[in-house]
């Protein structure tokens, strides 16, 4: 049987007067439709799914991100300011979840346990397809010492890039067919549900995200 690992401390518990414990849930983003009838859960918004191509040429999907929870962003190579210091930043969040991870599997090795893990990954989606391409997000990728399969930069046709923006709920121009590549960074869980929203270049918002990344993996961590 697998445990569940989490290293540091991931959340804030509740004592109520019943001496039960309880954790703090994050929300879900997104149009809801309310049980009714024989429907007896409430059905959540869902991002749809989407097919890109990643840094090294892989066809990316959903696929590729459900066995875990993801953080989403939108970007363009030759961006020269607000890119660069989001995607600095992201680094940092990447960084210290590969960290996590590595201390939960080398914790679990010392005490003879098998462990069941919840990755997380990061993607991001360039709005600029028409100049990022393969090798100009592999160079981007190498420029922030990524060389793993846990953070994709990818691109798709300038339509499909239109469409997974408005599939993560972004503000979209139809005119332009064009989407707002602002500073946003969204958290994904399992079921490819919206669990929260981010500005990168806020540092509170950031240490938000750190904490509510870690309060998404004790959600999964119970369930198991």
């Amino acid at each position: 049987m697998g445990v569940a690992i989490l290293s540091l401390p991931v959340i804030i518990f509740y004592m109520l007067n019943t001496g039960r414990q309880q954790y703090v849930t994050l929300p879900i983003f997104g149009e809801k439709i309310a049980p009714e009838g024989e429907n007896k859960d409430t059905i959540y918004y869902q991002v749809p799914d989407f097919k890109v191509v990643n840094q090294n040429g892989d066809s990316i999907s959903q696929a590729n991100l459900n066995d875990g929870i993801y953080v989403a962003n939108f970007f363009f190579a030759s961006c020269e300011d607000v890119c660069p210091s989001m995607n600095r930043r992201v680094k940092l969040v990447y960084d210290e979840m590969e960290e996590l991870a590595y201390k939960n599997r080398k914790l679990a090795e010392e005490k003879g346990m098998q462990i069941t893990e919840t990755p997380v990954k990061f993607i991001s989606f360039t709005v600029d397809p028409e100049n990022d391409s393969v090798p100009v997000l592999k160079a981007y990728a190498e420029r922030f010492k990524i060389t793993g399969d846990n953070w994709y930069f990818t691109t798709s046709g300038k339509e499909q890039i239109f469409n997974i923006g408005r599939g993560f709920l972004l503000p979209v121009s139809i005119e332009d067919r064009t989407i707002d590549h602002s500073q946003q960074l969204l958290l994904i869980d399992k079921q490819n549900r919206i669990r929260g929203m981010y500005d990168a270049l806020d540092d509170s918002e950031m240490k938000r995200l750190q904490g509510e990344i870690k309060v998404l993996l004790y959600e999964y961590s119970i369930k198991q």
